[in-house]
């Protein structure tokens, strides 16, 4: 007969080894449409997300560790309702997980709301002196640079999700051996249904004179990848960059060799002010003053090719800390082909050590067919409880 009773010291004893925080946020959304001819409507749109998060680690002895972490959201308003009207797949691309494993269920839906829940975390990872190997859904951070990653070839992320701090996961089995106390050497497969959806690498990272230079080669998703980048510091000011190389593997495809590279600077100054400045060059984005700027995304997932659609990118950013409990930024990028830009203000309240608001909002502008000139703005208030 098996008894599933413990004493209570043996449940202390297996509970101190795990960890569970996580939080609950309200994300209350206005979309305003651009004011322009091309604009198909003038309504304002209203939308609300509830979100869920929940962080789970259990610390199974000195050499294992799991890992699992997931996302529960609750989407309701005019915009769920627009698209789940005029999109008849849009369950179906919820639904539908972005990784190689199904851990993504859209629990029920229809024109007022959609329950969706996802896994972005699930890992085991073991530890033995220098080798790390961890196996399942993790995230793979090989981006040294602060605004745009082209070395992030496996879980590329968008600039404009300010509402996804952790950054997405991808199913992956990353071996890493620490050659030194400064140099590290890792390679990463991470699988698909077919061979050529695969991503795999092999990564060298060292220090040199202060600086972390990294670099690597391998292969995603059909394209043949090189590159590189390094991280430091000149007179107190980091300075960081990155350049992926991509060249088409299939003489089918209709691709040029694509180089997408970044350099960004920032500085913090006594009183807490932070400024930063990035360059993004991508050789396949438009550099036109309009364009079909949507046909850059058609078909293709997000991934280190498609930060942008334009050629080049600047970015411009300012920080301050106002008060103990009031943060305040600021974040804009010019298209200068076009003169188009984006920019966006945040101000957050830390009201208590586990409830903050924030009050964020994104302004696209420009005339019609450009980079920015077609998105209008959105206005976001976010209320935010951890545990």
């Amino acid at each position: 007969m098996c008894s599933w009773a413990q004493a209570p010291s043996e449940k202390k004893t297996i509970w101190k080894n795990m960890q569970l925080n996580g939080y609950v946020k309200n994300l209350t959304i206005v979309a305003v449409p651009p004011n322009s001819s091309t604009a198909t409507s003038s309504q304002w749109l209203t939308d609300n997300l509830i979100h869920n998060r929940f962080n789970y680690k259990w610390f199974i002895n000195k050499n294992f560790t799991f890992e699992a972490a997931m996302r529960n959201r609750l989407f309701f308003g005019e915009i769920h309702k627009l698209n789940y009207t005029l999109n008849p797949f849009y369950e179906e691309q919820m639904d539908k997980d972005v990784s190689w494993l199904d851990l993504t269920t859209v629990w029920a839906a229809d024109t007022s709301y959609m329950l969706h829940t996802t896994f972005d975390r699930m890992n085991f990872q073991a530890t033995f002196g220098k080798l790390e190997v961890k196996l399942g859904r993790q995230r793979v951070n090989w981006g040294t640079s602060l605004v745009w990653n082209p070395n992030d070839i496996f879980n590329a992320y968008s600039l404009f999700d300010f509402d996804y701090e952790e950054r997405p996961g991808t199913d992956a089995a990353a071996i890493k051996y620490y050659t030194s106390s400064s140099a590290e050497a890792e390679i990463v497969f991470a699988p698909s249904d077919s061979i050529e959806g695969t991503t795999s690498a092999i990564k060298y990272k060292f220090n040199k004179k202060g600086y972390d230079i990294q670099a690597f080669a391998g292969w995603q998703k059909r394209f043949w990848v090189v590159g590189g980048g390094w991280a430091g510091e000149i007179k107190g000011a980091g300075f960081r960059g990155e350049l992926t190389q991509f060249v088409p593997a299939y003489s089918y495809m209709a691709f040029n060799p694509q180089l997408v590279a970044t350099i960004d600077f920032d500085y913090t100054f006594k009183n807490s002010l932070n400024l930063s400045a990035s360059y993004l060059y991508n050789s396949e984005g438009l550099d036109t003053k309009n364009g079909n700027y949507g046909a850059f995304f058609v078909n293709r997932e997000l991934s280190a090719q498609l930060l942008s659609p334009t050629m080049h990118s600047i970015y411009a950013g300012a920080g301050y800390q106002f008060a103990p409990m009031f943060y305040g930024n600021f974040f804009s990028i010019l298209n200068p082909s076009d003169l188009s830009f984006f920019v966006g203000p945040t101000a957050m309240i830390t009201v208590s050590n586990n409830f903050e608001v924030l009050l964020t909002a994104q302004f696209f502008s420009g005339t019609p067919n450009t980079a920015y000139g077609d998105y209008g703005s959105q206005y976001y208030l976010r209320f935010k409880w951890n545990f």
